[in-house]
Parts: C-alpha cells; sequence; structure tokens
C-alpha cells in the first residue's frame, strides 16, 4: 500500500505542459463529453492511444501515468464483467453447471462501457499529469467557478494525500505484526483491510470535524475565496491548438455517426460470435 500523491505531475517544457491551462481543461472535458456519444466500442481507444502517445511526446512519467490507471481500469474491469450477465435480452449461453445466463447485449454494452470508462479516465490521468493541480484551480475560478466549491476541492487534494499517508502508516503496522503474512487466511486478510477501512473512516470524519470549526473560528464562510488565483490573457496559440483538438474529437464523434454499418447488437454479434 503506498502513498498516494494526487499532486505529483511532471515537469516539462513540452507544448503539452506549456499549453494554457484553462485549454486544457477545456478540451479534457469536451473529450470525455464526445467519448460518452461514441456507440462503437473501438472509437474510445482512439483517445486512449492519443492520451498515451501525448505522455510520450510530452515526455511526462510514464510510471505515474501508468499507476494511476491501474486502480480505475481494475474497478471498471470489474464492472465490465459482470454486465454480459446482468444486462440484455438475448441469452447466448449460459455458465456451465450454475446455467447463469449470457447475454449478447451485455457483452458489447460491458465493453464500450469499458473502453469508454478508460478513455476518459486516461483524459482526466493526463491532464493532471502535465498540469499543476493549483493551476487547474486559477483554470476554474476563470470560469467562475464559486469560491467555496474550489475552496473544498483543493482542501480535498489535500487530505487526499494525508489519508492516503495514514493508511499506509496503519497497513505497516498490521504487516508488522504478521496481519498480512502467508500464514493468515484470505479471510482474515479482507478482516485487516476492513479494520483499516473503518479507522480511516473514523479518523477522516474526525479530522473534518476538526478541519471544519477551524476555519468557523476564523470567520470562513464561503463567501472569500481561501487561494487567491492570478487571471493571465488566453494565448491566441494555444487557443487554436485547442480549436484543433475540440475539432478532431467532434470529428471522432460525427464519424461514429455517419459510419455506415451495424450498431450496438449487431457489431457484438459480428465481434464475439
Amino acid at each position: 500500500m503506498e502513498y498516494l500523491n494526487l499532486e505529483e505531475y511532471t515537469e516539462g517544457h513540452s507544448i503539452l505542459h506549456m499549453l494554457d491551462p484553462r485549454i486544457k481543461l477545456i478540451c479534457a472535458f469536451a473529450s470525455i463529453f464526445c467519448i460518452v456519444f461514441l456507440t462503437r466500442w473501438y472509437l474510445p481507444l482512439i483517445f486512449f492511444a492519443a492520451c498515451f502517445g501525448l505522455v510520450l511526446f510530452s515526455r511526462a512519467s510514464l510510471k505515474v501515468y501508468a499507476k494511476r490507471l491501474w486502480i480505475p481500469i481494475s474497478l471498471i474491469a470489474f464492472i465490465g464483467v459482470i454486465m454480459p450477465f446482468t444486462y440484455g435480452s438475448s441469452i447466448i449461453a449460459k455458465v456451465p453447471l450454475i446455467g447463469l445466463p449470457i447475454y449478447l447485449q451485455g457483452i458489447y454494452f460491458g465493453v464500450l462501457v469499458f473502453t469508454r470508462c478508460i478513455a476518459a479516465v486516461s483524459v482526466l490521468n493526463l491532464l493532471i499529469l502535465v498540469t499543476p493541480i493549483t493551476t487547474v484551480m486559477d483554470s476554474l475560478a476563470w470560469f467562475r467557478v464559486p469560491s467555496v466549491i474550489i475552496d473544498t476541492m483543493m482542501l480535498m487534494f489535500r487530505y487526499i494525500g494525508i489519508l492516503s499517508e495514514e493508511s499506509s502508516r496503519m497497513y505497516r503496522a498490521q504487516a508488522s505484526r504478521c496481519g498480512h503474512s502467508k500464514s493468515v487466511s484470505y479471510f482474515k486478510k479482507i478482516s485487516n483491510y476492513g479494520n483499516i477501512a473503518g479507522s480511516l473512516l473514523v479518523r477522516a470524519f474526525d479530522r473534518s470535524v476538526k478541519v471544519g470549526n477551524a476555519m468557523m473560528s476564523r470567520a470562513y464562510t464561503g463567501k472569500y475565496a481561501l487561494f487567491r488565483y492570478e487571471k493571465k490573457k488566453m494565448p491566441t496559440k494555444d487557443i487554436l491548438i485547442g480549436s484543433l483538438i475540440i475539432i478532431a474529437s467532434i470529428g471522432i464523434v460525427i464519424y461514429d455517426i455517419i459510419l455506415p454499418g451495424y450498431h450496438f447488437g449487431s457489431v457484438s454479434y459480428l465481434i464475439f460470435i
């Protein structure tokens, strides 16, 4: 269990690093919005491949990028695996012995959800990797996001790292007492992880109450921002680059709409049968 640092990003002087953070934020949300509208499972992989290529191009840390993708991929894969058993109407097979039905529509929809989520997570992961979180908050302030939301987000990013470090300390304490050794049963290990999660929730709640009381004692009402951000004019070159990225994303959606062929269930039939 490693310490999670969401503020870690790779410094550099590539075009991606030097691009205005407001442009990057607009492009990220526009890309995710386009990903949601894609109906063919393989088209979101274009965004995933593009993000991977941009990481290499910007010489950012590929190790950090892959590490941050691992947990979301695990969660999304679990959802994609159970989808064929819970969604659809056309049964194409049954699981031996237990007779659990496997639906045709569920197979395709599960793959589609998986690729959509992976593409969206890749876009946000790239954004955070090449952009300091403070400049992201600066961009939100430029978009007139209420200060109370920005302040809350900044505090969340701060305390996610602190709580992650606290959970790592609790895990090491259990491991030093052989709580996760090979001799410990699987169910006992789950129980130990449950104890860590429960204790972490209690400590997180106590810490939030203390932080809230400290802010109230200093007359914080959310009307005035805790953090001050610098507002700069958006460069014309960056606007052009951002426009090209948005046009390319919209072009993929248009291609998905006008592309002749089968949709949804028919495509899944051609692919999986």
